[in-house]
């Protein structure tokens, strides 16, 4: 429809130059063709315009509904002060849905109140597309090289690291598709080694691992002076905690409650 309109506008523009052929200079001809032209040129962004202000408008729908919801829903659990001392570890354990993630989340909100350093690490954190050393870096922009592949090898990935073309410098093409659930897992895990907070929150670190891995990860995880020196707190929420593992344990059986042991 626009070419029609333009291609309408044009011959009509051409018709009016030869009727006006014989009195009008040449450079008042030349305007008069050229003006069909920059007039709808100022127009040919308004669909695509349109097409983003309709979508605009249906995210904003979205979101609105959401922030005039039910207060209640919104708001996050109470967390009563949390004894989590210097090398510290506790395990927040429950099944899907019993609210483990928002729980940590208030947890580092509260910690950060009380000056702790505390950062949550979320089981779906992005995978950019981008070199793996870039991956890692996100978290801390000063690690070495060395520091790069020493948490790679402490989460397993040494072998997948060494198969790739160009090692840390290899790009992810599409992100968290060029890996396999368990390998974004670890890649994750890496960061959170990398990373240089007092407290870490993890939530479900070894999902996606095979059983025995993911009992490995998490011992070597709560263990203080293996995977977190013993300077560091480290809170997990998992949905099973080996009965091997002996630390604090914080049980939400349903969801919005929260039981401590």
């Amino acid at each position: 429809m626009p070419s029609l309109a333009i291609g309408a506008s044009v011959l009509g523009g051409r018709r009016a130059g030869i009727a006006l052929a014989t009195t009008a200079a040449p450079t008042t001809l030349a305007i008069l063709m050229l003006l069909p032209l920059s007039a709808f040129e100022a127009t040919t962004a308004l669909p695509d315009a349109a097409i983003g202000l309709t979508k605009s408008r249906i995210a904003a729908r979205r979101l609105l509904a959401l922030t005039h919801g039910d207060p209640e829903a919104r708001r996050r659990p109470q967390v009563a002060p949390v004894d989590l001392p210097a090398g510290g570890r506790l395990a927040v354990v429950g099944p899907s849905g019993s609210g483990k993630t928002t729980l940590l989340m208030a947890m580092a909100d509260r910690l950060n109140e009380n000056s702790r350093r505390a950062a949550f690490f979320a089981e779906d954190a992005h995978i950019f597309e981008t070199t793996v050393r870039d991956n890692l870096l996100v978290v801390r922009g000063d690690a070495t090289d060395a520091e790069l592949l020493s948490a790679l090898e402490r989460v397993g990935l040494a072998d997948w690291l060494s198969g790739l073309p160009e090692g840390l410098a290899t790009v992810l093409e599409g992100g968290h598709t060029a890996l396999s659930a368990g390998q974004r897992r670890r890649l994750l895990l890496a960061r959170v080694l990398l990373s240089d907070f007092s407290v870490v929150l993890l939530d479900e670190p070894t999902e996606n691992l095979d059983a025995g891995d993911g009992q490995r990860v998490l011992a070597e995880i709560l263990t203080p002076g293996e995977w977190f020196g013993a300077d560091r707190a480290v809170v997990v929420a998992t949905h099973h905690l080996p009965d091997t593992l002996d630390c604090p344990v914080v049980r939400c059986p349903q969801p919005g409650t929260a039981v401590g042991e």
